[in-house]
């Protein structure tokens, strides 16, 4: 098992890529439509305000972008180098299953073909793994989970 581990360091990066990626699109998304709001705001006629649903919707995506820039400062206390042999933040666990990575709400990464979904630490999966070792096992949705590594 351990010629085909994948590297954490390597996870931890495609995580950190890809929080980046959904970070650029929010404030991407975000720098649009105060464009549209303020501009709108600036025309007299009564008929061109901007709907409530506008405002409602730009104070969710920054209440988001907020949310997201938590999980990244998560992302970047985990020490790809720390060995860990219990299931806690930083780990990956190797199931019979599925490869998770104790991190942040990521779902999926590709790595090397292989994929590797990021649960965060308030995941209902987590909180039934949380403090297992390789060769113990937990249910979750119905599903038996072998862990067979954790590092």
């Amino acid at each position: 098992m351990i010629a085909l581990r994948l590297s954490k360091a390597k996870i931890l990066q495609a995580c950190v890529q890809k929080q980046e990626r959904t970070i650029e699109d929010f404030e991407r998304g975000i720098a649009e439509l105060k464009t549209q709001l303020y501009s709108q705001e600036e025309i007299e006629s009564q008929e061109h305000r901007p709907s409530p649903e506008r405002r409602e919707l730009l104070l969710r995506m920054e209440h988001e972008l907020g949310f997201l820039n938590y999980e990244m400062a998560v992302l970047r206390q985990i020490e790809a180098e720390k060995p860990l042999d219990v299931v806690d933040l930083g780990a990956v666990v190797v199931t019979n299953q599925r490869t998770f990575f104790i991190s942040t709400s990521l779902e999926r990464v590709e790595i090397e073909g292989r994929t590797v979904i990021g649960i965060s630490q308030k995941a209902p999966i987590y909180q039934v793994m949380k403090g297992k070792r390789a060769g113990e096992s937990f249910d979750y949705g119905g599903v038996r989970f072998a862990i067979l590594e954790v590092y």
